[in-house]
């Protein structure tokens, strides 16, 4: 059996002994994001060639119910969580990227505007109460949608939704993605909690994988698609900071669609991909920009047999793949609206502009995508402030800022309160036992 054919044949997700896959690495940015490779941790993981996996290494997850590493039916043992180092300095930076952006925010709206923006009194008193209501109608649609999507994986993967377990990774992964660079804290967090609720390690991973990947997917799409038409309809025209916006979104826009474009490249054209993965990583280790070849060769290749085993899980139950897949788009859809509802809330001049407030969005989020701030914080306001100068007029400096609430701070709200009832939840039920 040739490699290429071992790579794509119907295998078992990669894990260790304890059940756990290769976590994604990144987020926001698109690239991968990790926690250690589980097959490199395996015991039978060196007498294996780089292109083949066994069935013995891992097992995919029945709906009928759970099955651990060993296919025994045990219980998991839970994953360590994340662990980071200097916390309090993590979270001194993330206050300091926050206050500078919303600092720079202003700043940048207060030129645009010659000083002529509003005032807090002045902004609540034009404000419209039916699209202030038809904001937060948006905002909590985005959150039940995220929750949705991971019921139905649930469903695929798990046999069952188990919706409190959905609300609450949903929400854990939000914070972590906005409180770590490249977002990349949110799916090991997931992970990790869905383990301490009796979720195998191979399960939890295969969900959050799903997801992580169905998001990615649905955000390059979405994105490249008002992009390329907002382009020829001259959206950018008549915007602060026209070329810095174009060019910023372009390049966001092709870090973003690398991973997407890597797993399908290699699901159609095995060989070749290998190949050219192959001379990469070569060209790499020659500008001393790889250390290990081989190393970097296995990790590419676990990365993508992950993703490809986790979604034949979804992919043999059309219904819930079509469900998933709707969620991913309408999530990222009304994300990308937000700005738009915000303005109007606001009573800002937007007749006929629904369209190109979306595409100056998406030229925003993707134009700041590949920086590693927490959030991007401390450049997307300012990208912000020039994308929207075009559409928000004297109130260009709030709708940027309720904007960023709607779509990033109320998430580090959340999770703080969620960390706060869990740390007293924890506290009372120590006292009990010790009582």
């Amino acid at each position: 059996m040739n490699q290429d054919k071992d790579f794509l044949d119907d295998g078992a997700v990669a894990s260790d002994g304890a059940g756990q896959l290769n976590a994604p690495d990144a987020a926001a940015a698109g690239g991968p994001s990790s926690e250690t490779s589980a097959a490199e941790n395996c015991g039978a993981a060196g007498a294996q060639t780089e292109g083949e996996i066994s069935a013995e290494e891992a097992r995919i997850p029945s709906p009928e119910g759970v099955l651990s590493a060993d296919g025994s039916g045990e219980p998991m043992r839970p994953l360590e969580p994340p662990k980071r180092k200097r916390r309090w300095i993590w979270n001194l930076l993330l206050i300091a990227v926050i206050g500078l952006g919303i600092y720079s925010m202003f700043g940048i709206s207060g030129e645009i505007n010659d000083g002529g923006g509003l005032s807090i009194s002045e902004l609540f008193a034009q404000l419209n109460g039916v699209g202030a209501a038809v904001l937060i109608a948006v905002i909590l649609s985005i959150m039940a949608v995220d929750c949705l999507k991971f019921c139905v994986v649930n469903k695929a993967v798990l046999g069952k939704t188990r919706p409190v377990v959905a609300v609450k990774t949903s929400f854990l992964g939000k914070f972590y993605d906005g409180v770590t660079p490249f977002a990349s804290g949110g799916q090991p967090m997931q992970i990790y909690y869905m383990t301490t609720k009796g979720v195998s390690g191979a399960a939890s991973s295969a969900v959050v994988l799903i997801r992580y990947f169905g998001s990615i997917f649905a955000f390059t799409v979405i994105g490249a698609a008002f992009m390329i038409a907002g382009m020829p309809m001259g959206v950018l025209d008549g915007v602060s900071g026209r070329t810095l916006l174009m060019v910023a979104g372009w390049i966001g826009l092709a870090v973003n669609m690398i991973l997407p474009l890597f797993i399908l490249f290699f699901v159609s054209f095995p060989r070749l991909a290998r190949r050219l993965t192959g001379w990469f990583i070569f060209i790499g280790w020659k500008l001393r920009i790889v250390r290990s070849k081989e190393r970097t060769m296995r990790r590419a290749l676990r990365t993508v047999r992950d993703f490809i085993a986790c979604f034949r899980i979804i992919v043999r139950r059309p219904l819930l793949l079509v469900l998933f897949l709707a969620c991913c788009f309408a999530e990222n859809f009304l994300t990308f609206a937000v700005p738009y509802f915000v303005m109007n809330a606001f009573s800002c001049q937007l007749d006929g502009m629904f369209f190109t407030v979306m595409a100056l969005n998406v030229f925003a989020t993707f134009g700041v995508s590949f920086i590693p701030t927490p959030g991007n914080s401390g450049v997307i306001e300012g990208m912000g402030v020039l994308a929207f100068s075009a559409a928000a007029g004297t109130a260009l400096a709030w709708s940027v800022l309720f904007w960023r609430f709607s779509v990033y701070y109320i998430y580090i709200l959340i999770g703080i309160v969620i960390t706060i009832v869990d740390l007293f939840r924890k506290n009372i039920g120590a006292k009990k036992r010790v009582g």
